[in-house]
């Protein structure tokens, strides 16, 4: 795919970095798209989602076979293959569990369980400490 700046792909990266604090999907773009008077086909982004993901400057993630890909914006160097992430399934947000235990468990999770974790793209869902305390309002 040819390297040039379009208009479109200026509004769909700065969406994502606008954004970088969750997980978006191609609906999420594409409305945010019509909202600044840019529509644009949804084959087109998608397109332009997998170039990002191809050059790491996005994380696809997919969660189940026939459920729908999330995309998350990240900086050059972010290492998401080497910790787990953490999504609420209320806002979308994910932490990245770049925690110095967390080598700990995976060493402790291979020895004693005989299970090797392959972090890339690994992802543990809950409900985020935000989403509770709105909850108990």
């Amino acid at each position: 795919m040819a390297g040039y700046t379009t208009v479109s792909r200026t509004k769909i990266l700065e969406y994502l970095k606008n954004n970088s604090n969750r997980t978006v999907n191609v609906s999420d773009i594409s409305d945010y798209l019509k909202s600044n008077m840019c529509e644009v086909n949804v084959s087109t982004i998608y397109r332009y989602l997998d170039k990002l993901a191809g050059d790491g400057t996005v994380i696809k993630y997919v969660a189940e076979k026939g459920s729908m890909a999330v995309y998350q914006y990240v900086e050059t160097g972010h290492r998401c293959e080497e910790h787990l992430h953490l999504k609420c399934v209320k806002c979308g947000s994910v932490i990245h569990m770049e925690c110095d235990f967390m080598k700990e468990i995976s060493e402790h999770i291979k020895d004693h369980h005989g299970f090797d974790i392959q972090c890339k793209n690994s992802m543990i869902y809950g409900v985020c400490k935000n989403c509770r305390s709105m909850l108990r309002q």
